[in-house]
């Protein structure tokens, strides 16, 4: 059980168990432990060459963007019915679970017992129903909270040697019927068109969607390297994670891939960048916004683009602004594609697309590009047409969203 007010956290990052140390008392502020110039930083901006300690009024973003919300923060708010979680809370409550390298205890705490494992092949075995999702998070909630995003998830460790969850554990909400499912198409046509994914399954009766973490590495020995990640609005120094803010929808990609340029990742990133971009625009992916972006990295020196998560058609459903409102159609993209007072959410056109390719993320010939995705959303609904695992309606469904999408190929 929690302590009622938590002024210290012990924090770790990666392998290294007492790096800092956070602390919340009218502000937040990390110190690092070592004087040393050159070591693991909490934050790819915040490196310990810098300033050995950090303040600020809120959590620090790099922090702040894996704590849970939607779904999973409803379920451990009822765990503490008399007070709510404060982010102290829920960074204990994470440990050293989270995505990304970052790890939190309370001092003195003996580590916490690791949950069973369950198996993958046990998980695309399970015959879904809410309350067999329900019960799988309540198994896991201990250890498997440290996740963002509003879609019901959980992460759960699929092997005893490995002392974290490495498995990401989808499924649809009431609101998105079939949403594992959909995603499980649009990863697939993501990696038929050679863009990186993690490793994913969907489960034999098509409710789950079951992933690798993209931050953990197995190496040869059966150790694992925990890289750290942050997301864009992370980066961007946002927090985000208030259901009612809309700020990870403020922004456009042309800022994104200014950001990019500006922490000097090498050029195949704003390559890769496109590709993402491209793609959740052909299928109609009306969320890509700040938080499904996002770097992976060793080091300020040695960071990259992560590869391409939370992309489903968002097109397919309806959705209200408020309780009780009309329904209306996701006909628009999370962000701007373009910086500017008057620029819009629309989808562009086939010149945008290809301009925002050349100009901004200087792709020699995005064309090409396009027409690879196009191939891959083709081949991908062939495919799945007779896959008993997705049903006819997602499937006409998401065939007659992507058909707009594939008009950009045949502009060319």
């Amino acid at each position: 059980m929690l302590p009622e007010k938590i002024p210290l956290l012990e924090v770790a990052i990666g392998d290294n168990l007492a790096t800092g140390q956070l602390l919340r008392t009218s502000s937040y502020e990390f110190r690092y432990l070592s004087p040393a110039q050159h070591q693991p930083s909490v934050a790819l901006l915040m490196p310990a060459s810098t300033r050995l300690t950090w303040r600020d009024g809120d959590l620090f973003p790099s922090m702040d963007q894996n704590l849970p919300e939607g779904d999973l923060f409803m379920r451990i708010r009822a765990l503490f019915p008399k007070q709510p979680p404060t982010p102290m809370h829920l960074l204990a409550l994470i440990g050293r679970n989270g995505i990304g390298r970052l790890g939190y205890r309370l001092p003195e705490q003996p580590p916490t017992a690791p949950a069973p494992p369950i198996s993958r092949a046990e998980l695309l075995n399970l015959p879904f129903t809410p309350q067999v999702f329900a019960e799988l998070i309540r198994a896991y909630l201990s250890t498997g909270a440290g996740i963002a995003g509003v879609q019901p998830k959980i992460m759960v460790p699929d092997r005893a040697t490995v002392p974290m969850p490495s498995l990401i554990v989808k499924a649809a909400g009431p609101s998105y019927p079939e949403l594992a499912a959909n995603e499980y198409l649009c990863l697939s046509a993501a990696r038929k068109a050679g863009i990186a994914t993690p490793e994913f399954a969907l489960s034999n009766d098509g409710q789950l969607l079951v992933l690798d973490r993209f931050d953990l590495i197995h190496r040869n020995d059966g150790s694992i390297e925990r890289l750290g990640f942050e997301d864009i609005a992370a980066l961007a120094g946002l927090r985000v994670r208030d259901t009612l803010s809309d700020r990870k929808y403020q922004g456009s990609y042309q800022a994104i891939a200014e950001l990019l340029k500006q922490l000097q990742l090498p050029r195949e990133n704003l390559h890769r960048f496109f590709e993402q971009v491209a793609f959740s625009v052909m299928v109609r992916n009306g969320d890509a916004h700040l938080k499904n972006f996002g770097l992976l990295y060793r080091s300020a020196s040695d960071a990259w683009l992560a590869p391409m998560f939370d992309v489903v058609t968002t097109a397919i459903y309806r959705y209200a602004r408020y309780e009780g409102g009309p329904e209306l159609e996701d006909r628009t993209m999370a962000l701007k594609l373009l910086r500017g007072r008057h620029q819009t959410r629309s989808y562009p056109t086939h010149a945008e697309l290809l301009a925002f390719g050349r100009r901004l993320c200087g792709v020699t010939n995005p064309e090409a590009i396009i027409q690879i995705i196009a191939q891959a959303m083709s081949d991908t609904l062939d495919q799945s047409r007779q896959d008993a695992r997705i049903s006819s309606t997602l499937h006409s469904a998401i065939s007659a969203v992507w058909e707009d999408g594939l008009k950009h190929a045949r502009s060319t």
